[in-house]
């Protein structure tokens, strides 16, 4: 009974830890963002696009960022609204998704902005935290997050597989 109380508390600390940790990052990242006109998501995405000045498809964004094809779709359509991004040509017969996208010049500023403000961010974040400690979280959190991939694989195939 006491290893299934510590079971529970663990699942419960953790899902907790993570919805307060998301929270902070989200309003954080809307509060510094504000004045860019930028959505969360496309947050992420013009971080990435500016991290890889040659350019990334639809769906290397998709990939990168962990967003879903129709979030990045309409995100697209936003940011290439806002004059912030840009998208290669298409030859005839081929996929849109598959296109280049590129930053713009307007969007090359976003870009840097967004890069002094993580930097600072970050700095912040990790101040007090030993480097060691850091890696160990990374390394922890990944593990986690194989796991939990793995647990939605099994349970999407069968349902009750951890009965």
């Amino acid at each position: 009974m006491e290893k299934a109380k510590i079971i529970m508390g663990g699942f419960v600390r953790l899902s907790t830890a993570i919805t307060v940790l998301h929270k902070n990052l989200e309003r954080v990242k809307t509060d510094r963002v504000q004045s860019l006109n930028l959505k969360n998501g496309e947050v992420l995405m013009m971080y990435m696009l500016y991290d890889n000045p040659t350019g990334l498809s639809a769906e290397q964004l998709s990939r990168a960022c962990h967003l879903d094809r129709s979030f990045i779709s309409r995100s697209i359509q936003s940011l290439h609204a806002k004059h912030l991004i840009l998208c290669q040509s298409i030859p005839e017969g081929k996929r849109r998704y598959g296109a280049k996208l590129y930053l713009s010049e307007k969007g090359e500023q976003v870009g840097y902005t967004l890069h002094k403000y993580v930097r600072e961010i970050q700095t912040f974040l990790n101040e007090g935290i030993s480097r060691k400690d850091l890696e160990i979280m990374y390394a922890t959190l990944k593990k986690l997050t194989d796991r939990f991939e793995e647990l939605n694989r099994i349970t999407r195939n069968q349902p009750d597989a951890l009965s």
